[in-house]
């Protein structure tokens, strides 16, 4: 079992054990010493996984894009062969995002579990220790097997598919969008699953053999009462491919903002109609499909865009970015 360290949050450390959000500006991270210090596992644990502690980066998930995913699916393929389970420590701010990324592209069965933390490790209160504990022990977990990747907060086992930070300070921050956590870890560190996705990912994905890389451009488009036109014009203009649009639920828009939408699918630009609101599947409705439109199911307009980044990359056609909406 090897866990990757990276930054964030769970890596960070704070002034003092009070703590819990100055921090965040103060960009102190635990050097490879102090994380192997706190982060200490049970005996039974210990007698059962032997645990090692490997430096990936020291930069907050901030700092994440295509490049750093790259370097870590490479990373864990690297590992997997060697390993019965990976565990990445990731700053919560973009932890659903590299999950989803590599959920889609890792063509390996090897669990791969991500964790971060609302409190460092330095404060009191703290829920980096047992998270991670909770993560490694879902990563060593047989029945953790044949998920795809997953997220590991307090106490649930998500689907990367499914992840959405919902709070930007609460414990429970990371809940299941639509469907429920796959499963959870109980108090004495048993792993119950509860339920499988049956949507395609990882060794069964379409993309399993893409690594991220220099993606067409794909935009979020935020919309509000009153857009207008240059919220969709400003992107196209500067060369987007694709726009996810985070619509006024459920999957609509102001006038002026759908007359713009309109000309950028005729201009050749793959819009994927999202919503704003935090739960309920985007449903690929008729008018959509008379107008070129693409529903983005039940994914965050996040996760949208990363796999409408993908399916430009592979050079699929509409029809084709339909179909993989609907089966990863």
């Amino acid at each position: 079992m090897v866990v990757l360290l990276t930054g964030g949050t769970i890596g960070s450390a704070g002034r003092d054990e009070f703590d819990r959000l100055d921090y965040v500006d103060a960009g102190r991270m635990l050097d490879d010493e102090q994380a192997r210090a706190l982060y200490r596992f049970p005996d039974d644990l210990a007698d059962e996984v032997d645990v090692g502690f490997e430096r990936f980066s020291g930069v907050p998930s901030t700092a994440f894009d295509e490049v750093a995913w790259a370097r870590l699916r490479a990373r864990v393929l690297a590992l997997a062969p060697e390993v019965s389970g990976v565990v990445v420590t990731h700053g919560t701010a973009t932890l659903e995002e590299t999950a989803y990324v590599l959920h889609l592209t890792t063509p390996s069965p090897v669990p791969v579990v991500l964790v971060g933390a609302q409190r460092p490790p330095t404060a009191l209160g703290s829920d980096a220790q047992v998270g991670l504990l909770n993560a490694v022990r879902v990563a060593a977990s047989p029945a953790a097997r044949g998920h795809g990747v997953l997220v590991a907060m307090d106490d649930r086992v998500l689907s990367a598919r499914d992840v959405l930070k919902t709070s930007n300070s609460g414990l429970d921050a990371f809940r299941a969008r639509d469907h429920g956590p796959l499963g959870d870890v109980d108090p004495y560190g048993r792993v119950w699953m509860h339920r499988r996705l049956l949507r395609r990912h990882t060794v069964d994905s379409a993309f399993a053999g893409t690594a991220p890389g220099a993606w067409p451009r794909v935009e979020i488009v935020p919309v509000w009462a009153g857009a207008d036109a240059r919220v969709v014009e400003r992107p196209v203009a500067d060369g987007a491919r694709g726009l996810v649009v985070a619509s006024l639920p459920p999957g609509m828009n102001p006038p002026a903002v759908e007359a713009a939408l309109q000309r950028a699918v005729e201009a050749g630009v793959a819009v994927v109609v999202g919503s704003r609101a935090l739960t309920g599947r985007l449903t690929q409705r008729r008018g959509m499909d008379e107008r070129g439109l693409i529903g983005s199911d039940t994914l965050s307009p996040q996760q949208a865009r990363i796999l409408l980044a993908l399916c430009l990359a592979a050079g699929m056609d509409r029809a084709g970015i339909v179909e993989a909406f609907a089966t990863h």
